[in-house]
């Protein structure tokens, strides 16, 4: 496929608004499904209407009822709801390019409602966590548990006293030995303390992040539960912290206690705001050089981009190091496009992508230069 035929902008927003109604309409929706289907883009004709819904419904779905029921959401979505099939449109390729909408098919900021936006807007709801729960999901547990680990300790500079370290101390080894002559009997061996490290993560739950909802609740959950000593915060218009939530012994106790909390869920996107009540709050606490800060979002952002650029300099003071993690890194078809991405980057330490398992064990491999 040629580059100019690449997968617009466009077209990606509409896809992934298109999995976030299927995911609605009670289908089978996981996080690694929606990276089959942005990954799939790149190999069809996406301007051919028949290619690129097949492309969904492929990755999407797994059963006859199943793709009855995505056809409706489908149509629904490019044509309006309660369409008969003989109002069924020619296929309008101009309207995926990102020109200019026209006519009865509504574009991908007139799908959204003003909740959904990636502005400012403030954002009220009632949330059911629970139903964003993916009980089927493999357990992340044994991963969690060894990035738990990668990042919760790190070698110091000073040694201390172990019988099986690797090396020597030889000073202490003569003392030992000045009974046996000098012989060098008994060898005294060190290794290097291992220090604690403050993990304080930061977690976006805005629209465009909820493809992604059941990976990012099982990953808050075992990292907060894993390691007592870190912090965790969402954001998408408001910044709310969730650590004492997330200790919650029973899982459907906690996603209930956090969907009455933050009502601010699935709303619109203020990187810059959360960053600056970060910066001023928990990141003035404790030692700069024991705190790794961990930011899980996609980017996107309406809001001042020279906001952004500012806190993610006074972060880069306050913390040992910055992770940023983006799902939609995992497709083939990913380019940084997001301006809020784009002004986060060059203070990034680790930039990396996580979306389901075997990703994460890619990013336990690469988080051990931390």
């Amino acid at each position: 496929m040629e580059a100019r035929d690449r997968p617009s902008s466009s077209i990606m927003e509409r896809t992934l608004e298109l999995c976030r109604l299927a995911k609605d309409a009670k289908l089978p929706v996981t996080q690694g499904r929606v990276i089959d289907v942005f990954r799939s883009l790149e190999s069809i004709d996406w301007l051919n209407e028949d290619d690129f819904r097949l492309a969904l419904r492929t990755n999407l779905v797994g059963n006859r009822e199943d793709e009855i029921r995505f056809d409706r959401v489908f149509h629904d979505y490019w044509y309006g709801p309660g369409q008969d099939n003989e109002d069924y449109k020619p296929w309008r390729p101009e309207l995926i390019r990102g020109e200019k909408q026209h006519g009865d098919v509504r574009g991908h900021e007139e799908m959204l409602t003003d909740s959904e936006q990636f502005g400012a807007e403030e954002v009220s709801r009632e949330l059911n966590l629970t139903a964003r729960w993916d009980e089927s999901a493999p357990p992340l547990d044994q991963v969690i548990r060894a990035l738990a680990k990668r990042l919760a300790t790190r070698p110091s500079r000073r040694r201390q006293h172990a019988p099986n370290g690797r090396k020597i101390d030889l000073r202490r080894s003569v003392r030992r030995n000045l009974r046996h002559g000098m012989d060098m009997l008994d060898l005294a061996r060190v290794k290097r303390r291992t220090r604690k490290t403050r993990i304080v993560l930061l977690s976006d739950v805005s629209g465009s992040m909820d493809a992604f909802n059941p990976f990012l609740l099982q990953l808050m959950l075992g990292l907060q539960q894993a390691l007592k000593n870190s912090r965790t915060l969402v954001f998408s218009t408001q910044l709310t912290e969730i650590t004492a939530l997330l200790r919650r012994s029973s899982v459907h106790q906690t996603l209930g206690e956090i969907g009455a909390t933050v009502q601010h869920w699935s709303g619109g996107t203020d990187i810059g705001n959360a960053l600056a009540k970060l910066n001023r709050g928990i990141l003035r606490e404790g030692s700069s050089r024991s705190t790794v800060a961990i930011i899980i979002s996609d980017g996107y952002d309406n809001g001042i981009t020279e906001q952004i650029e500012h806190e993610m300099r006074v972060m880069r003071r306050r913390v040992r190091k910055i992770v940023w993690i983006n799902p939609m890194y995992g497709a083939t078809t990913f380019e940084v496009r997001a301006t809020g991405m784009k002004a986060a980057l060059p203070f990034v330490d680790h930039f990396l992508p996580a979306f389901n398992a075997k990703s994460l064990k890619i990013l336990v491999r690469e988080l051990a230069q931390i």
